[in-house]
């Protein structure tokens, strides 16, 4: 009886977790320890990252081998794990290509599209916060790839090659221009990407829409992807029905 009743528990536990993330904070918190079990790896360099006691996210750069890849100004930043958007946030200020009435007001207002949409657009909060589109990533390297669109070509200069080492290494080059994903994660931003495109009115230009077409195929969804995409739809409640 007692394990029966710990077994309905867990799960009235894990239907009232369920639901859209109330905030940025919140839907952090929920990557970091639900979908991931307090530790991991990055998405773009497969360094492991954990939390500490005092709660901070960190990342091991000495043991994927990226601890001289930063000048000493970034090293902090370099060591911190932020939550990467995949699909850059300021691309779905816009829907079906046009911006929206939120991102309209802030610039009026001289306020952060980003802070001001979460707070005023219900669906551009939602966008913000799925766990979909959210991965753990080298703090430093989110800010390096910034809203760039990806590529599988060099284009632009300020070359910048993060390759990470170990049994999960893997390698993102990051230009002035573009962002060229590790090749293991190329159809997850694609089938990420088209799942934006459909839930939230995300417009790709043809360039990307094609690239993107590619990567899918040749990068089909994997265990892991699979195994994420079900977890998410435990914690939030949905998750995306293109990497099933």
């Amino acid at each position: 009886m007692r394990i029966l009743f710990a077994l309905l528990l867990g799960l009235t536990t894990i239907t009232v977790q369920a639901g859209a993330p109330s905030s940025f904070s919140k839907a952090k918190e929920m990557l970091y320890t639900q979908v991931y079990p307090s530790h991991g790896y990055t998405i773009y360099t497969g360094c492991p990252w954990h939390i500490t006691k005092g709660n901070k996210k960190v990342v091991d750069l000495e043991a994927c081998g990226l601890a001289n890849a930063f000048p000493k100004k970034q090293m902090k930043r370099a060591q911190r794990v932020e939550a990467e958007h995949v699909i850059p946030a300021s691309w779905f200020l816009k829907k079906n290509g046009q911006w929206r009435q939120c991102a309209i007001d802030a610039k009026q207002h001289h306020k952060n599209a980003r802070k001001y949409c979460q707070k005023h657009d219900p669906e551009y909060r939602r966008a913000h916060n799925d766990l979909v589109n959210l991965f753990p990533s080298v703090g430093q390297i989110n800010a390096d790839r910034s809203n760039k669109p990806y590529a599988e070509a060099l284009s632009g200069n300020k070359e910048k090659t993060f390759r990470g080492q170990g049994e999960n290494g893997r390698t993102i080059v990051i230009t002035s221009r573009v962002a060229i994903p590790p090749k293991e994660i190329r159809g997850d931003v694609a089938r990420i990407a088209f799942y934006y495109e459909r839930t939230y009115g995300l417009k790709l230009s043809k360039r990307q829409n094609e690239l993107f077409e590619q990567w899918s195929k040749i990068d089909p969804v994997s265990q892991e992807e699979l195994a994420r995409n079900d977890k998410i739809k435990r914690v939030q409640g949905w998750s995306n029905p293109l990497q099933k």
